[in-house]
């Protein structure tokens, strides 16, 4: 009896034993298979190491190198005047600040662009100043003025789009055919990954702007093999009440239209606002370049008429130009362009390639904290 009893008790513990083992190693095989919940977005991951590092090396190559910097003096020229290029305001008013050097930032008339633009640069030049980054409006109409200005002894740089017949040393901004690519491919995972494909219209300011052609080509190469087509694109020459006209026109012209993407800052905000007017909003995907803050508004909407936003580095268009041709007047083109070499690329290894950021209502509150760390709230 007392064996048959000791018996029982050796197979008790056995079972028990048998499932604790059991209950862990289920819960080691849950916890080997679960899937791993995503990593929200921070702060930390828009921001553009690169380009801070490539200030930090610029600033230890001309360190103490410029007896009074007052004398350098800057210049930042846009293409067009937009609440897009305030970042980049800010940014050289901070690069100017830590350099102690003068930097003026200035815009051509809305109503004759080109020609405005072209006598800034030429007054600039006349007014010797050491150096004037700037986005050119049509590439060909500044070649000369850059030529002359240059061997003038005023240092040119080319942002955002560029004039690369112009004879300028470099090139920093997007690779806008890259800016395409983003913003095409964005469009194709609002269209179900490209299930929903169809007639895709194109809004944009200039058309003859380097920054819209490399773009549009990125957009219809990425396209290809799809039943996507870019095939519309309508020009507003700057002007945002243009760019609205655009798109309420092109949402009774074109009843099939899939997807409208806008190139140029304003036009997002103007296609925003005529999608939500015309009760299209979720039906006709919209893709943005930049975060102006009527994009960022319109991203924090519920539904927003906004998928996705291909943000530009534009604060560091500013402030790394700033440095760039303090460097330049410092130390030499030549030795800066030295300091640079690691980080060229393009064809001709004579462009910085700022990169961008694609920025969903699900990333903005990241987005948000990095803008509000370096003391903007858009560009």
């Amino acid at each position: 009896m007392m064996k048959s009893h000791k018996r029982l008790a050796l197979f008790a513990v056995l079972l028990i034993v048998i499932l604790v083992m059991s209950v862990v190693g289920s819960a080691f095989v849950m916890a080997q298979d679960a899937t791993p919940e995503a990593t929200p977005a921070s702060a930390a991951d828009f921001t553009p190491t690169t380009l801070v590092k490539i200030a930090s090396d610029l600033k230890a190559a001309f360190d103490g190198k410029v007896a009074d910097p007052s004398t350098v003096r800057l210049a930042i020229v846009v293409n067009v005047l937009s609440p897009f290029w305030t970042a980049a305001a800010i940014g050289e008013q901070a690069a100017s600040s830590e350099l102690g050097a003068p930097v003026v930032f200035e815009a051509p008339d809305k109503n004759n662009s080109i020609a405005s633009q072209q006598s800034i640069l030429e007054s600039l030049v006349t007014d010797e100043y050491s150096g004037v980054a700037f986005s050119a409006v049509d590439p060909a109409s500044v070649v000369n003025v850059v030529k002359e200005g240059m061997a003038a002894k005023t240092n040119f740089l080319l942002m955002d789009s560029d004039s690369p017949d112009s004879g300028r040393p470099l090139y920093l901004g997007l690779n806008n055919y890259n800016g395409g690519v983003l913003a095409a491919k964005a469009m194709l995972t609002a269209l179900d990954n490209g299930n929903k494909c169809g007639t895709v219209c194109g809004f944009v300011g200039f058309i003859t702007a380097q920054n819209a052609i490399d773009r549009i080509q990125g957009i219809k190469d990425t396209f290809k093999g799809t039943n996507c087509t870019l095939d519309n694109v309508l020009v507003d020459n700057g002007d945002p009440s243009k760019a609205l006209s655009n798109a309420e026109t092109a949402i009774t012209t074109y009843p099939d239209a899939v997807g409208f993407i806008g190139l140029y800052s304003y036009n997002g905000p103007a296609i925003g606002q005529a999608l939500t007017a015309a009760g299209k909003v979720g039906a006709i995907k919209l893709v943005s370049f930049d975060l102006e803050p009527g994009t960022i508004a319109q991203l924090k909407e519920s539904p927003s008429p906004v998928s996705a936003a291909i943000g530009q580095r534009v604060y560091y268009y500013g402030y790394l130009d700033t440095y760039i041709l303090y460097s330049m007047a410092a130390i030499g083109k030549d030795a800066t362009l030295k300091v640079l070499d690691p980080y060229l690329s393009g064809d001709k290894h004579d462009s910085i390639d700022a990169g961008a950021d694609v920025v969903t209502a699900d990333t903005l509150p990241a987005y948000e904290d990095y803008l509000k760390s370096i003391g903007i709230k858009s560009q």
